[in-house]
């Protein structure tokens, strides 16, 4: 790998095993503070990442050492991308594989991951954290896709695993009359969300 390769980094996706703990925590009325933290910085710099991924597929491209935004000239594989803030340039085509088949693309959630952005620095207590995480988690993105709805989740984006474990997950996790309360009703709006997508693909294969 090139030193220029290792330049290029992006935030993982969130561990499945740390949310179930945060749930099932939550659900018992306890607080984890440090657990709150790590799992919401962690959605953060996946949304940051997401973000910056997004905006590169759409011709402006941060340079991953001096965050100088680097105009695409072209439109072809072969382009090499030079930052004129700090001499940084790699093909644009290696570039692309660094986060390709990684579920970096925003696609239809770009406003969602940005608001994540903007109101987690602003969150104070544990109690307007979890429910930030939470909406976050539980949101959908909305492709057209010939004649009906399909609904893909964001936690697909952001949760270690395929998109039928991201929607196990988000089905499993617990919750309880201690929860953080007005997380029950996001839980209720997601399954009935959810029962809408399945009903919509059930109607679009028969």
């Amino acid at each position: 790998m090139s030193d220029n390769n290792k330049t290029v980094r992006w935030a993982p996706r969130v561990s499945p095993t740390k949310l179930r703990k945060l749930y099932k925590t939550d659900a018992l009325g306890l607080t984890d503070e440090e657990l709150i933290d790590e799992v919401g910085f962690a959605l953060y710099a996946r949304c940051q990442s997401i973000l910056i991924v997004t905006e590169a597929a759409h011709g402006r491209v941060q340079c991953p050492q001096c965050t100088h935004i680097i105009l695409r000239q072209r439109s072809d594989d072969d382009e090499v991308l030079r930052c004129a803030g700090c001499g940084w340039e790699m093909p644009w085509q290696q570039y692309h594989r660094t986060w390709q088949h990684q579920e970096l693309y925003a696609g239809g959630a770009a406003d969602a991951f940005a608001r994540f952005i903007e109101r987690w620095p602003k969150s104070r207590t544990p109690q307007e954290k979890m429910l930030l995480i939470d909406w976050l988690i539980h949101l959908w993105h909305w492709q057209a896709r010939e004649d009906h709805q399909l609904g893909r989740p964001v936690g697909v984006n952001l949760i270690e695993g395929s998109r039928r474990q991201a929607l196990a997950l988000l089905d499993e996790l617990s919750y309880g009359p201690n929860s953080t309360q007005g997380m029950s009703e996001t839980h209720e709006q997601w399954q009935a969300t959810w029962q809408q997508v399945r009903a919509a693909v059930s109607n679009a294969n028969s």
